[in-house]
């Protein structure tokens, strides 16, 4: 997402991430998304409202995709805080999702991970915020 906030923005588009960390430990997990609102959600509460599941563990065996996400992450300048990822408030087979959200909290379009580094591109992300901004622009002349 970094680079990416103001054109999320001119989108119309307000990014927020829920983490999993008590609200005290958010300063040190966000650090790479200070653009972005942080929610902590140190019971996973949203992610089992958004029906986000635990890995497989039989999926480690097959690691491959797992390892190439977090190469071109730590390419892009970022680093995995082990101390953060083994937290009592972390689960770290949780996979991860992406969502748009309307006001009011309807959702417009959703993606749940296969597996714990299966997270759609910021660009893809943009594509897509940008594609729904666009309908509901043309929406609103006709109606």
């Amino acid at each position: 997402m970094r680079g990416l906030a103001r054109k999320f923005r001119e989108t119309g588009v307000q990014l927020v991430v829920v983490v999993q960390a008590r609200p005290e430990q958010l300063a040190d997990t966000v650090k790479y998304t200070r653009d972005l609102i942080s929610i902590a959600d140190p019971t996973r509460a949203s992610y089992r409202a958004f029906g986000l599941h635990r890995m497989p563990a039989w999926k480690m065996l097959m690691p491959g995709e797992i390892f190439r996400s977090r190469k071109r992450a730590t390419r892009a300048g970022f680093a995995q805080s082990w101390a953060r990822t083994f937290a009592k408030e972390s689960d770290v087979w949780l996979n991860p999702g992406a969502a748009l959200m309307a006001r009011g909290g309807r959702i417009l379009w959703m993606h749940r991970g296969k597996h714990v580094a299966d997270l759609p591109p910021a660009d893809d992300l943009l594509a897509i915020a940008q594609e729904h901004a666009t309908r509901t622009r043309s929406a609103r002349r006709r109606g």
